[in-house]
């Protein structure tokens, strides 16, 4: 039987014809985003690598001139801004990181409930003069944010401040006898003191999150159901937090047993200051709040308005409730709209500088610096310029870090179709 010969099929083009082909259909869009790549690059790359350099360098006042230059310290402001090597007075990276974390979490989630609560009070229709109300509470975020810490800071004010005089007509009013002559911005009373019950609820809390992890895996799997292949991305991220979460809760538990003190104990460092925030912590909570609601309660106003009014109509004619309406409609509709908000609002209340420079400039003794803060002090202050670069890339990863865990967790940046 003779064998049938098979036709060649089509030569596939080699590596160089695949390469000119790519440019030429990808010429036109790189010609058009060339002169913003170019103005980047002047304008945030070549700063950023110039940072780098610094950072390896002893870069001091009588470098700034360009005439003299500085010297090669390799890691050393890297040690020194990790391992607390700085001579800088109240400076500690870990209380620091700790406090900056709970400050972000706890601004974060009150802007989130206080805005999407107004904005479903304002969406009801029996509500008169939805509109004047939405342009009022819409103030605080519209002014700049220098303005509204400055405000601020003359409320506080120990001597006539706004607060403390209205504290004393209060007590006028009604016979009380509130202190009127508090120093909000400079006592070191911490109003709440965690620390204590802070190493048993690490333990607990690691612990609980460990079991929901394993849990979840075991529910999802580490491989791709289609393919079999293991999803590297999950199983390195699990794993990763499964085992410094279980380091976390089993070093603080020794440190427990052994009651040898927790000021060795690397999470117990982290919550230093975070679990005993001082009085000032409270006034510059307050003041953030009040500037940074009102845009999540516009963003959630948008993603209300843009429900269909049949779901809740449908959902009470089944009996369902306003709490599971709320779980069950309203959440999963603004879904889309908040949680890239949220994401915006964590980076900007991670980074917020003005509430606190303009209210407490870091104090009391820097126990409300944040990282923003503290590297403008190490800068302007100290003239730590080597030390300033090396602190300023450390938290650069610091904020990639969170913001890949929080668009992990959220899907923020995913697809429709993908979340």
């Amino acid at each position: 039987m003779a064998a049938i010969a098979k036709s060649p099929g089509p030569e596939s083009p080699g590596m160089w014809a695949s390469m000119k082909s790519g440019f030429r259909t990808s010429g036109i869009p790189w010609l058009f985003i060339l002169p913003s790549l170019a103005l980047m690059a002047f304008i945030t790359f070549i700063p950023q690598l110039y940072q780098i350099y610094i950072s390896f360098t002893d870069f001091s006042v009588q470098n700034l001139s360009g005439t003299v230059a500085p010297n090669w310290v390799g890691l050393k402001n890297y040690q020194d801004v990790l391992v607390q090597g700085l001579q800088v007075p109240n400076y500690a990276f870990l209380p620091l990181l700790g406090f900056n974390i709970m400050w972000t979490l706890v601004n974060v989630t009150f802007h989130v409930i206080i805005g999407v609560g107004v904005a479903m009070a304002l969406n009801a229709k029996q509500v008169i003069g939805r509109r004047v109300y939405r342009v009022i509470y819409v103030l605080p975020w519209a002014l700049p944010g220098y303005i509204t810490a400055l405000i601020w800071l003359n409320l506080w004010q120990q001597n006539d401040g706004g607060i403390n005089l209205l504290i004393g007509q209060i007590n006028s009013w009604f016979g009380t006898s509130f202190a009127t002559n508090t120093n909000w911005l400079g006592s070191m009373d911490k109003p709440i003191n965690l620390l204590p019950i802070l190493p048993y609820l690490i333990v607990i809390f690691n612990t609980l999150i460990v079991l929901y992890l394993i849990r979840r895996t075991r529910r999802l799997g580490l491989r791709d159901k289609q393919t079999g292949a293991i999803k590297t991305e999950r199983a390195i991220v699990t794993t990763g937090l499964i085992v410094a979460l279980m380091a976390s809760a089993i070093g603080t538990l020794i440190d427990i047993v052994s009651n040898q003190g927790f000021s060795s104990n690397v999470a117990m460092q982290l919550f230093e200051r975070a679990g005993a925030p001082v009085l000032a912590f409270y006034c510059v909570l307050i003041a953030n709040t009040w500037l940074g609601w009102p845009f999540m309660m516009v963003i959630a106003t948008g993603a209300l308005t843009s429900i269909p009014p049949d779901l809740y109509e449908a959902a009470d004619v089944d009996g369902a409730t306003k709490w599971t309406q709320f779980w069950k409609i309203t959440v999963p509709m603004i879904r889309p709209a908040m949680v890239p908000a949220i994401m915006l609002g964590t980076v900007w209340t991670f980074n917020q500088f003005n509430v606190i420079f303009f209210i407490t400039a870091g104090g009391p003794q820097g126990q409300t610096n944040l990282l923003v803060t503290q590297a403008y002090q190490l800068i302007q202050v100290n003239r730590l310029y080597g030390a300033a670069a090396a602190f300023a890339i450390v938290v650069f990863f610091v904020l990639l870090v969170i913001t890949l865990i929080n668009n992990r967790i959220t899907r923020a940046t995913a697809a429709f179709d993908e979340v």
